[in-house]
């Protein structure tokens, strides 16, 4: 998820567990360790494209590092609080869920996230959540502002924290209830429509889970379709060939190696009219590009060979992108508003 969310989070977790004891100074702690995973992106620049798809939210979001950091750093928490009477265990418990929830939220996301590290590579993900979604952070900030107007002792603090941590709480459950809504009207759909089609992924789009992304897979390509509780009528459905001929130059590449890794097998290429040929992600959704009338995958690399026989993947960013139109589209897709969208 997004930084503010992270460290709201952190925030509200550590007013739950310290908030008796450090009032203010435990929502300060609790956004401080709630951010601490994702600082293994000041490593990034120091690494080569390969190890950092394998590095962000590698083994600093693992079941290891989730258990371990309590043991290392509640200590010197304790310490530093020694005379509001915080003891090693209070610390710990509070750095362990609010490292624990940093971890679980990133896991909801379509991103994926290396819990297994550093047994496994593997990515798990539940693709419930887009990386930003107001409905979850709101409830979350708006109660950790409101506790600061309580002493720590208050007992209305504590409801308003509760309050702010349960609505959260039920938005995340509700997200889970429309993921298999969607994912078995996707799986009806797909049955009937894409004969031999496997539907490998549906997802939340962004900042709603109103309206899912359903991603079916063919032996010749990918269909891509969206569906929202408000749809009347047939599926509309976004082909995109594999060419998996187009990467042969590049197989074998460490670089290549670690695309396909990253994707989890859902990949594509194409070429373009200049002759530069895209390795796609496929999990990851598109832009309605209003101005040029196309559709932009969002997570795409160009591939080239350099003269020393090098290979570089640059990842493709739209040089010029109006986000609100884009959303605009989105909110009317949700409520069964289907002309703009599917004339792409």
């Amino acid at each position: 998820m997004d930084s503010l969310t992270q460290a709201v989070l952190g925030a509200a977790i550590g007013e739950v567990t310290l908030g008796k004891k450090l009032g203010w100074k435990a929502v300060l702690w609790g956004a401080f360790f709630g951010t601490l995973p994702d600082l293994d992106v000041l490593v990034s620049p120091f690494l080569d494209e390969a190890a950092r798809l394998r590095w962000h939210r590698g083994i600093s979001h693992s079941i290891l590092v989730m258990i371990l950091a309590p043991l290392l750093l509640a200590k010197p928490l304790a310490f530093l609080h020694r005379e509001r009477e915080v003891t090693f265990k209070n610390a710990a418990w509070m750095i362990f869920w609010v490292w624990s929830t940093h971890v679980i939220i990133d896991v909801f996301t379509t991103y994926g996230t290396q819990i297994y590290e550093p047994f496994s590579d593997a990515r798990a993900s539940t693709n419930t959540f887009f990386i930003i979604d107001p409905l979850f952070t709101l409830p979350l900030l708006i109660g950790i502002i409101a506790v600061l107007f309580f002493p720590k002792e208050s007992g209305r603090r504590r409801k308003t924290i509760y309050s702010a941590v349960g609505i959260s709480t039920l938005y995340v459950l509700f997200s889970f209830m429309m993921k298999f809504w969607a994912l078995g009207q996707v799986k009806v759909q797909a049955a009937q429509d894409i004969p031999g089609g496997k539907v490998i992924a549906v997802s939340a789009t962004p900042m709603n889970t109103i309206l899912w992304r359903g991603l079916i897979e063919s032996e010749q390509g990918y269909f891509v379709t969206y569906w929202s509780p408000f749809d009347e009528g047939p599926a509309h459905y976004d082909f995109t060939a594999k060419n998996p001929g187009l990467i042969t130059p590049f197989n074998g590449e460490e670089l290549m190696e670690s695309l396909k890794w990253f994707s989890r097998g859902a990949w594509a290429a194409k070429k373009s009219p200049d002759g530069t040929i895209s390795f796609i992600d496929m999990r990851f959704g598109e832009i309605r590009d209003q101005k040029s009338g196309t559709l932009r995958h969002i997570f795409q690399w160009g591939l080239n060979k350099k003269t020393d026989g090098t290979f570089q993947a640059v990842m493709n960013r739209p040089k010029e992108l109006n986000i609100k139109p884009a959303l605009s589209l989105i909110w009317k897709r949700m409520w069964g508003q289907r002309r703009e969208w599917e004339d792409f």
